[in-house]
């Protein structure tokens, strides 16, 4: 009885031990930074190689007049972001956590207090968000490019995954603050970044006047479940409720806690919510989630034909008009 008692023991033991070496192996996959990231800036997203990328998959696109369409619009704007970039200043801040946080930057001539946040997406940086800065910038914003943590040239071991970097996102309006004290900023984000808008409107952060949040998802948690059962096949039970106890030790925050839902019933300002029709990243239906949820002044978009993070390259004419009408009808300046 008691050698019985013990092989039980010895089996349960190895099976946790395996189900912590799975968990541990997930967040390293999904959280970790980019090594090697630091060591140089990104690819700008008007690369040599990413424009011979675009054109040999337009090649394909003869039969698909969206998708060649896309691939044009593709081009033209990140060559525009290429472009806006030689521009920008460098701007730094040291978070709470002691992380030095990188951004790119452009003032307006003009004597404005209207600004632009523009937050990247997962493992991207502000390169991704370049073609948007622009386009803010002509509009007359002063427009901000931030690196998240753990992105692009910002330091970090681990992706904060909206959570963390709502915490960084109102240090970096506070920088905005400092240098121009009737500051109005509007927050705009894409993926992780949509998500890093909602969860910051929680906040209800002084000087910030509106949101526009492009395909976010609606929590942690439910991403991560998305993930593990899209690209590992496997269910969320017992692994991820292994991760997410590593990650509240490890990394700081609980994926069930980082809630853009939770979030978006305390915020009180306008928010235009995006998302591509066919996102096969995160579901549109989480994008109807996180509209239906939001109790304040709003509006929704959902882009035909686009998938995850490409309403914008889809039909920019569509995007900034749907943008710019919803900031003109619901956001206030004075």
């Amino acid at each position: 009885m008691k050698k019985t008692f013990r092989k039980i023991l010895f089996v349960l033991a190895a099976l946790l031990l395996i189900l912590r070496r799975v968990s541990l192996i997930f967040i390293k996959n999904i959280l970790k930074a980019v090594p090697n990231r630091n060591e140089a800036p990104p690819e700008s997203p008007a690369s040599a190689e990413d424009c011979l990328e675009i054109s040999a998959n337009a090649a394909d696109c003869t039969d698909n007049p969206a998708k060649a369409t896309y691939m044009e619009n593709r081009r033209k704007l990140r060559a525009m972001g290429n472009k806006f970039e030689q521009t920008m200043k460098n701007a730094s801040i040291t978070n709470r956590d002691g992380l030095l946080l990188r951004a790119k930057y452009r003032l307006q001539d003009s004597d404005t207090h209207r600004w632009i946040i523009s937050i990247h997406g997962y493992k991207d940086s502000h390169h991704f968000m370049l073609p948007y800065g622009a386009v803010f910038y002509r509009k007359g914003y002063h427009v901000l490019l931030p690196d998240n943590r753990a992105h692009g040239i910002s330091e970090g071991k681990y992706i904060g995954m909206g959570w963390l970097d709502k915490e960084d996102i109102a240090e970096w309006i506070q920088w905005i603050v400092n240098q121009d004290a009737e500051a109005k900023i509007i927050l705009h984000g894409v993926s992780m970044g949509g998500a890093t808008v909602m969860m910051t409107a929680g906040k209800n952060l002084d000087h910030v006047v509106g949101y526009i949040e492009d395909c976010g998802y609606t929590s942690v948690w439910d991403i991560f479940a998305c993930v593990m059962k899209r690209d590992y096949h496997l269910p969320a039970f017992p692994i991820l409720h292994t991760c997410r106890a590593i990650s509240r030790r490890k990394l700081g925050y609980d994926y069930v806690e980082a809630s853009a839902l939770t979030q978006l019933a305390n915020c009180n300002k306008p928010m235009l919510f995006i998302h591509g029709e066919k996102d096969d990243f995160v579901p549109t239906d989480m994008g109807y989630e996180v509209y239906e949820a939001f109790p304040g002044k709003k509006e929704l978009y959902i882009a035909k034909e686009a998938g995850h993070a490409n309403a914008m390259d889809y039909d920019p004419q569509t995007y900034f008009t749907k943008v710019f009408t919803f900031i003109d009808h619901y956001i206030c300046f004075d």
